[in-house]
């Protein structure tokens, strides 16, 4: 596995928990876990409350784990030129927020048009190729991140379908077992990556009722505890070389009533069971 380690903690996970991101940054450290995936909010809270980056990176230093990824959320897909160029405005400030934490990735997803159904595959890979030349050179790169409700990069096919219309070693995916679930994506599609096109793989599961269509973001549930066929999901990655981290992302305020510790424990004792 990759020398970063395997076991990644998404702060959505607790997010109702009442903890602020030093606090999540040292219970995902005291837990075990390698990675945490922090969301550009809440360290805009950190900073409004006082902190800095330099601050804050000496706190993730301190506790020894590593940050493989941003979540945030600027309109790099939007068609409308004007909302797009301020989107590669607030894109780059966020990459520099990422360097400052030694943080590798910012996710990409389809903010903003996931309820377009107007605009082809070539108009996203357009815009896609933007945002890479926004960023190129710094020390973040993007990750390419589909959602599965939405109706415009709503599946790994169109994410392939981007990646391989701009056929570039800068095209790196964010996959995600919800997500292929509510595109109906089969997970067979993962085998046709190569481990280096996968940046970042975020690890839940989901009940076998109600049916996927009717399931939303906090249904999700641990991985292995759900539907999904996780030890053939998890089979494949290993098998195209994927080496990256495997990030606990789940929205289940159910879960958050046990406290943040009793999740982030959980968390990581059903991700060793299954991977080892």
């Amino acid at each position: 596995m990759a020398s970063d380690g395997v076991y990644c903690f998404n702060t959505s996970t607790i997010r109702n928990c009442g903890l602020g991101v030093v606090e999540e940054i040292r219970l995902a450290a005291e837990v075990g876990y390698d990675g945490i995936e922090l969301w550009v909010a809440e360290i805009a809270a950190y900073l409004q409350g006082g902190g800095t980056l330099a601050d804050l990176r000496g706190v993730i230093d301190d506790a020894g784990i590593h940050v493989p990824n941003l979540i945030a959320f600027f309109q790099w897909a939007n068609p409308d030129e004007a909302t797009r160029s301020r989107a590669l405005i607030e894109a780059v400030e966020v990459f520099e927020t990422a360097e400052a934490l030694g943080c590798p990735n910012v996710a990409a997803p389809p903010m903003g048009v996931t309820d377009r159904t107007d605009i082809p595959i070539a108009d996203l890979t357009t815009y896609y190729r933007g945002l890479l030349d926004a960023v190129r050179g710094m020390h973040a790169a993007p990750l390419l991140e589909f959602w599965g409700m939405s109706k415009t990069l709503g599946s790994l096919s169109d994410a392939l379908a981007i990646m391989r219309a701009i056929d570039s070693p800068e095209v790196v995916l964010l996959a995600d077992v919800f997500h292929m679930a509510k595109a109906g994506d089969s997970y067979d599609l993962l085998g046709e990556l190569e481990g280096a096109q996968l940046g970042l793989f975020h690890f839940n599961d989901f009940p076998g009722s109600p049916e996927i269509d009717a399931q939303t973001d906090a249904d999700r549930v641990y991985p292995g505890d759900g539907a999904a066929p996780i030890a053939d999901i998890v089979a494949t990655l290993r098998r195209i070389g994927y080496e990256g981290m495997y990030s606990l992302e789940l929205f289940n305020k159910s879960y958050e009533e046990a406290g943040a510790e009793s999740v982030a424990r959980t968390g990581i004792w059903k991700m060793r069971a299954l991977l080892g």
